[in-house]
């Protein structure tokens, strides 16, 4: 089994003209725990580089670690995240609006990379009488979600699962997942396959303009081997027979947006004033004005410039003799911790609230994960929060922390607890 395979062209275009504007040297595979210091110390790193590909502008990975080795038993669930609960109550009411064909008999929903089943088991409570598919790579999260009740297969979504259910859904809901397929022209063409004559696709995804405009390099890892804007979903679509319906951003991980996607010929072309994906001269953002070489350059180099600031703050509060641990042992964290060289020696703990994480270390910094029955045996003068996108929430949950809460995105916050 090969551990990865190059990104060396465009998978929208073919085409080889790309230019690398984010190099974090190193990094080791975000989810993947160690079980003792040591282990953490010493775990295996792969380059993490960011590339341009320049006619459409689609962001990738210089590399994409194989599938298996990422997602055979997953440490991250979706139903940990109270917001993401709420998030996901307001995706039924989109999906209810838009599939109108649930009163019509086709009552199919299916999810793509539903984790734990929480999406799924979201919709059920509100509406018993739908009929639900969760397709998942993690053998563990997938038998999590069938012990929720929820019909679960643990697959490689594509083509070759998609054609077990032709035309079957009328519903088909993607979040915060896409991001993670090298093979997206397999991914999309599975879509093609399985979704139902005027059927929806409800995709969404982190979006890396609002990433760029806040400085969220942390989005970048392992697992995410692209990062889109709409031009090149649009391309990427349109190449598979699929057209954008609707477009809208939420606050959720940072920065997302929800598209719905049809059959391209089963509904007239976008209209409204968020969904102005063309004019005359071609595709252009609605989001962002168009971005240069020079500017993902530059971006890149105010991330590092940022990186240390923030290791110059927490190394200075150590100094003066301050403790310091971190809430939210997310990808992110570990991304953000071994990019700015903050390890065991400057946090002393992270706290998270997923069972499948605690008593782990978190790669390549050996600092151990607990829960936060840590917070009242060891209370820190400061606690940075990690997963940042979490952070008001975070906060709120922690009323009785004395501390000052730190928040480094998009710029450095120290935060007294009220």
């Amino acid at each position: 089994m090969k551990e990865y395979e190059m990104i060396d062209s465009c998978p929208i275009t073919g085409e080889s003209d790309y230019f690398t504007y984010l190099d974090l040297g190193k990094m080791p595979l975000v989810n993947n725990l160690c079980n003792t210091k040591k282990e953490s110390l010493n775990c295996k790193k792969f380059d993490l580089k960011v590339n341009f590909h320049k006619k459409s502008k689609l962001s990738s990975l210089s590399l994409a670690i194989n599938p298996i080795t990422l997602y055979s038993n997953y440490s991250y669930k979706s139903g940990v995240s109270q917001p993401y609960i709420e998030h996901c109550k307001d995706l039924y009411s989109w999906c209810k609006k838009y599939s109108s064909n649930w009163f019509k008999g086709n009552k199919n929903v299916l999810d793509i990379g539903g984790n734990d089943g929480t999406l799924l088991s979201t919709f059920k409570e509100i509406n018993s009488e739908l009929e639900v598919l969760n397709v998942d790579m993690s053998s563990n999260l997938t038998k999590e979600a069938i012990n929720k009740g929820i019909p679960s297969i643990e697959a490689k979504w594509g083509v070759e699962c998609a054609q077990k259910f032709p035309g079957r859904f009328q519903t088909i809901t993607t979040t915060n997942c896409f991001q993670h397929t090298k093979d997206i022209n397999d991914f999309t063409a599975g879509v093609k396959i399985a979704l139902a004559d005027k059927g929806h696709w409800f995709l969404e995804f982190p979006y890396w303009n609002e990433s760029l405009r806040t400085k969220q390099f942390d989005q970048v890892y392992h697992e995410h081997a692209y990062y889109y804007n709409i031009h090149s979903l649009y391309m990427l679509l349109a190449k598979h027979g699929l057209q954008i319906l609707k477009i809208t951003e939420f606050s959720i991980h940072g920065g997302t947006i929800r598209l719905v996607i049809g059959h391209i010929g089963d509904y007239s072309p976008a209209t409204e004033v968020d969904m102005k994906i063309r004019d005359d001269r071609g595709i252009v953002d609605i989001f962002s004005k168009p971005l240069d070489e020079q500017y993902y350059k530059d971006w890149a180099s105010n991330i590092h410039t940022h990186l240390d600031e923030c290791y110059s703050l927490v190394t200075s509060l150590k100094e003066k003799g301050k403790t310091i641990a971190g809430f939210g042992a997310a990808a992110k964290g570990c991304i953000f911790l071994n990019s700015s060289n903050i390890d065991h020696n400057i946090v002393d703990y992270v706290v998270d609230d997923t069972d499948l994480k605690q008593n782990k270390f978190i790669p390549g910094t050996g600092i151990l994960i607990t829960s936060r029955k840590e917070l009242i045996k060891n209370p820190p003068d400061y606690l940075i929060i990690l997963a940042h996108n979490f952070s008001e929430y975070i906060i709120k949950s922690l009323p009785d922390f004395k501390g000052k809460f730190i928040i480094f995105f998009p710029e450095i916050k120290i935060i007294q607890n009220i």
